[in-house]
């Protein structure tokens, strides 16, 4: 499965720190249900998705994520 994040659905909070690509190391977080980045030394959530009505659950499957100007690519594949 692949999920597509753009930048404009990231938390308002951080849509400027993301274009000035500040941002690293991006995770996901089962215990919030969100993605979560590395803004120098501190962890902040950058988009959550319960906001679409959708739940991790990392039992069953892996991620890799690959970060561009166009968004975050999320790519799940299942065990």
């Amino acid at each position: 499965m692949l999920i597509l994040i753009k930048p404009e659905e990231l938390e308002e909070e951080v849509r400027e720190i993301w274009k000035q690509r500040s941002l690293s190391k991006p995770s996901i977080d089962y215990a919030t249900n969100s993605l979560n980045c590395w803004l120098n030394e501190k962890e902040i959530g950058i988009f959550n998705f319960d906001k679409y009505g959708f739940i991790n659950d990392n039992r069953r499957n892996f991620y890799e994520i690959s970060v561009g100007s166009a968004g975050i690519l999320i790519d799940i594949t299942k065990t």
